[in-house]
């Protein structure tokens, strides 16, 4: 007689790999995307810090921008998306939301080596004034 077909012992044993594969590859993938997602965050966040950078460089000098040693001031990104400076669609994400314009960028001046820091809630920042 010819056997077409699987037994049921054959069905799961296959059923029961798959399984154990299934336990194993999940949670890699998904740690691999959260670490994905994590690094992709601080590349937005180092355009940010870019983007106030380039603005400190062509205003610093001018009537428009004072940042006194030792001193820091906050500027918004709404700010810098306006001005050009960061792209008007950057977003987190994490969130999967674009980053709010009232965003501030922190700009510290130590002797005229500037510092960034984008207060996003992980820092704790301490500016004296917003830059309008």
């Amino acid at each position: 007689m010819k056997k077409n077909g699987f037994t049921l012992i054959e069905l799961l044993g296959v059923i029961t790999i798959l399984a154990m594969l299934g336990v194993i590859i999940v949670p890699t993938i998904s740690k691999v995307i959260s670490d994905n997602k994590r690094e992709l965050y601080d590349v937005q966040i180092s355009n940010i810090k870019s983007g106030a950078s380039n603005f400190v460089s062509e205003n610093i000098f001018s009537d428009r921008l004072e940042i006194p040693s030792g001193s820091s001031i906050g500027i918004k990104l709404g700010k810098l998306k306006e001005l050009g400076y960061v792209d008007s669609e950057i977003s987190d994400p994490i969130t999967k939301n674009k980053f709010s314009d009232d965003l501030i960028i922190m700009i510290t001046n130590r002797d005229n080596v500037f510092s960034y820091t984008v207060c996003d809630g992980s820092v704790n920042c301490d500016y004296a004034s917003v830059w309008e």
